[in-house]
C-alpha cells in the first residue's frame, strides 16, 4: 500500500509540474509528508518492539468451549502473563496482536486486540471445530494503512482451541447396543456366605437359595438375602463419517453437514449415557492421518471429543476407527450420490467378518440431510435403500 501511495504522489507532482497546477503539487506535498511520517515512525516503532516480539506469545483460555461461547486471548511475555515494560504507541501508529486459528477443513478465526490494554480480550467462537495455528502475529502499522510490519509469534503445537457442538434438540432413537442387558433377570442375586445376609426360610422362597451349610450346623433353614447383581454394561460406539460428496456439497455446506452430524451424535451420546450405557465416540481421520480414537467419559468430555471431526472429500484415504465386536455401533453419515468406495464401505466390509452368528449386533446407519435441499433427501433415500441390502446393517434417514 505504501508503494502504491508513493506512485500516486509522484504522479501528482509530475502532473502539477506539467500543467502548472499548484493545487496538485500541494496535495502531493501533503501526502508525501504523511507518507514519510508513517514510514519513519512505523519503522522506528517496529525496531523498538522487535525484541519484545521475539519473546511474546498469545495464550488461549479456556481451551475447550461450546460453539457460540467466548474464549480469552491473553498476551504474554516470557513465563508470566504480565508485560515486561510499557508497550509504546505513537500518534497515528498502532500496535496490535492478531490471533490466527484455523480448522483442518478451512474454518478460520482472526482476532485483533491491543496488547497494551490490560482488560481481558474475549473472542467469540462461532463455529464448532478443532482449531490449530502455525503462528500468531505482533504487528506495527499506521492508522492510514500505508505500512505494516508484522512479527510472527510462536504458537502451541496441536489443537489450541476445541469448540464443541451443541446437542441437537431431539436425540435419535438408538437400538444399537451390546451386553445383553435386556436378557438379564432383574432379580439376579449374588451368592454370599455371611450370616448377616441370611434370613429364616419361609414358604414360597426359592429352595435354591437355602444355605445347606448352615442347616447342617444349626438345623434351621436359612436363605441367602444376597445383593442384586448389576446388569452387564451396555457398550455403544457412535462413529461419525466425515467424508462428503463434492457433487452434493460445497466445502461450506459440507462443514455445516458435519456440524449437524456432531450435534446429533452428542444428543444420542448424552441420552444413552443417561440410560447407563458406556458410550464412546469416534470419527474418520483426515487424509494422511489416523482415524480419531474412540473416547468416552463425562458429558463435557463427550462434547469435546466431537470438536475434532472435520469435513473431508470422498476417496481421501480417511478411515473410521475399528469397533470391538462386543459393542453396539451407530454410524452417522452424509448422503452421497455415487457408489464409489469410501471409508464407510471399507469399515462395513471389515466389520462384517467380526460380527457373525445369531447374536451378532446390527450396525445402525443414519444418513442425515438438510430438509431444505431436495437433492440431499433423494440421495439419502437411495443410500438408505442400498445399505439396507448389506447383511447386519440397518440404514435409515433422519
Amino acid at each position: 500500500m505504501g508503494i502504491f501511495i508513493l506512485l500516486i504522489i509522484i504522479l501528482a507532482f509530475i502532473a502539477g509540474a506539467l500543467r502548472q497546477e499548484w493545487a496538485l503539487m500541494l496535495a502531493g506535498a501533503v501526502f508525501l509528508a504523511l507518507w514519510v511520517y508513517c514510514l519513519i515512525l512505523t519503522l522506528l516503532l517496529a525496531l523498538i518492539h522487535s525484541r519484545r516480539a521475539r519473546r511474546a506469545f498469545i495464550r488461549v483460555s479456556p481451551r475447550e468451549v461450546a460453539a457460540g461461547d467466548q474464549t480469552e486471548a491473553a498476551y504474554s511475555e516470557g513465563e508470566t502473563a504480565a508485560s515486561h515494560g510499557r508497550i509504546i504507541q505513537l500518534p497515528g501508529i498502532l500496535v496490535r496482536c492478531r490471533l490466527l486459528l484455523a480448522t483442518k477443513d478451512g474454518r478460520r478465526i482472526r482476532y485483533d486486540f491491543n496488547p497494551a490494554v490490560p482488560a481481558p480480550h474475549f473472542c467469540t467462537v462461532e463455529k464448532r471445530g478443532a482449531y490449530f495455528s502455525a503462528y500468531d502475529e505482533f504487528a506495527v502499522f499506521d492508522i492510514l494503512g500505508f505500512f505494516r510490519f508484522a512479527f510472527r509469534l510462536p504458537a502451541e503445537i496441536g489443537a489450541r482451541l476445541l469448540a464443541s457442538p451443541r446437542a441437537a434438540d431431539e436425540p435419535p432413537a438408538v437400538n444399537a447396543r451390546a451386553g445383553e442387558s435386556m436378557l438379564k433377570p432383574e432379580f439376579s442375586l449374588q451368592r454370599t456366605d455371611n450370616f448377616i445376609d441370611h434370613r429364616p426360610y419361609v414358604p414360597g422362597d426359592d429352595p435354591r437359595r437355602i444355605n445347606w451349610k448352615l442347616f447342617s450346623h444349626g438345623g434351621g433353614l436359612f436363605v441367602r438375602e444376597g445383593e442384586h447383581e448389576p446388569p452387564p454394561q451396555s457398550n455403544l460406539i457412535i462413529l461419525i463419517d466425515t467424508e462428503y460428496d463434492p457433487l452434493l456439497y460445497s466445502k461450506s455446506k459440507a462443514r455445516h453437514g458435519i456440524d449437524m452430524l456432531c450435534e446429533t451424535a452428542l444428543a444420542a451420546a448424552l441420552a444413552c449415557a443417561e440410560s447407563g450405557m458406556d458410550v464412546h465416540t469416534g470419527y474418520s481421520g483426515i487424509a494422511g492421518q489416523t482415524a480419531g480414537a474412540t473416547r468416552g467419559g463425562t458429558a463435557a468430555e463427550l462434547a469435546a471429543s466431537l470438536a475434532w471431526p472435520a469435513a473431508i472429500p470422498l476417496s481421501s484415504a480417511g478411515e473410521l476407527p475399528a469397533a470391538p465386536a462386543n459393542c453396539g455401533v451407530l454410524i452417522l453419515a452424509l448422503p452421497r450420490s455415487g457408489a464409489e468406495s469410501s471409508s464407510l464401505d471399507r469399515f462395513l466390509n471389515s466389520t462384517a467378518h467380526h460380527r457373525t452368528g445369531d447374536n451378532a449386533q446390527t450396525i445402525e446407519l443414519l444418513f442425515l440431510y438438510d430438509n431444505t435441499r431436495s437433492e440431499e433427501l433423494a440421495a439419502a433415500e437411495v443410500c438408505a435403500a442400498l445399505y439396507n441390502q448389506r447383511p447386519g446393517v440397518r440404514a435409515r434417514i433422519l
